[in-house]
């Protein structure tokens, strides 16, 4: 009996609030090596063209630099958000997509969803219930709990002002590549792709994957090893 390949949907959002007004969206769909079958990246017509919410944004000054480059060397597009949520399922279903992934899951399932509601939509963003997979934990458990990341943190002052080693998307690659200069974009697709590098080397671990675990506050694991 042949065994169903895993296939993953990992997302990334850029948002202008932490609650909702996601203007940058993008998911790539994967396996558990890393190999990546289809990735799309959108903004969104109705939070993007709006001055007010994104000035408000934490990277505001995308929108006056990065983003009308992106969109004038058609390496994006703006679309309305039913038609890429739309999209996304549609995508997810052709591919056999079985589980749902982002960094910080829990962050980005509630900011696409609260972007869904506050735009007068009702009713889940997703057309199939999808095991949810949280990077940044499964991040946690297999890679960043090792002494040697403590280790490199330390030494590297990957550290914040209260004295905790980092565990971002950031550090959690520079960690998985060996490229300690990377630097995170912080626009969507850019995000994901790395992602994708960290999740295939999570899985390369072989340790228990905590499916649906999300908002557990991870880093503090990091912590106790350190």
């Amino acid at each position: 009996m042949k065994i169903k390949k895993l296939m993953i949907g990992l997302a990334d959002t850029e948002s202008a609030t932490l609650r909702d007004s996601v203007y940058d969206v993008a998911y790539c769909i994967m396996d558990k090596k890393g190999n990546i079958v289809l990735e799309k990246n959108w903004l969104v017509e109705e939070i993007y063209s709006s001055k007010k919410l994104m000035t408000k944004a934490y990277y505001a000054d995308k929108y006056f630099s990065v983003y009308p480059k992106m969109l004038s060397d058609g390496k994006i597009k703006m679309r309305p958000w039913l038609e890429i949520i739309a999209e996304m399922n549609k995508d997810f279903e052709e591919h056999g997509v079985s589980v749902f992934a982002a960094y910080n899951a829990g962050f980005d399932l509630r900011a696409l969803q609260n972007t869904h509601e506050q735009l007068g939509y009702t009713g889940n963003i997703f057309n199939a219930d999808y095991k949810t997979l949280c990077i940044w934990q499964f991040g946690c458990e297999a890679k960043l709990t090792q002494k040697s990341y403590a280790r490199m943190a330390r030494r590297l002052g990957w550290v914040s002002d209260k004295n905790n080693i980092m565990t971002n998307a950031e550090k959690a690659y520079r960690y998985c590549s060996g490229d300690l200069s990377f630097v995170e974009d912080h626009t969507a697709l850019s995000d994901a792709r790395i992602e994708v590098q960290i999740l295939a080397e999570c899985f390369r671990q072989k340790k228990k994957i905590p499916y649906n675990v999300i908002n557990k506050m991870p880093w503090r694991m990091v912590q106790k090893v350190a």
